[in-house]
């Protein structure tokens, strides 16, 4: 859950940046790295609880 909030967080960052830029290449593209920084993250994350939950559902297999 943790990693979805963090996610969040990052690209609301990166669109504020972006919008606030004001027409400064520089400062849209930091707003847009930081928002895919923040997509990228909430993947990871995604694939990281499906992950855990397949361990989990193997090692009950393997007690059964």
């Amino acid at each position: 859950m943790r990693g979805f909030i963090a996610a969040l967080i990052l690209i609301a960052i990166g669109i504020a940046i972006a919008a606030v830029a004001g027409g400064s290449v520089a400062l849209t593209a930091i707003g847009v790295a930081v928002a895919g920084i923040g997509t990228v993250v909430g993947v990871s994350a995604a694939f990281w609880i499906i992950g855990r939950s397949e361990d989990r559902e193997r090692e009950r297999e393997r007690r059964g």
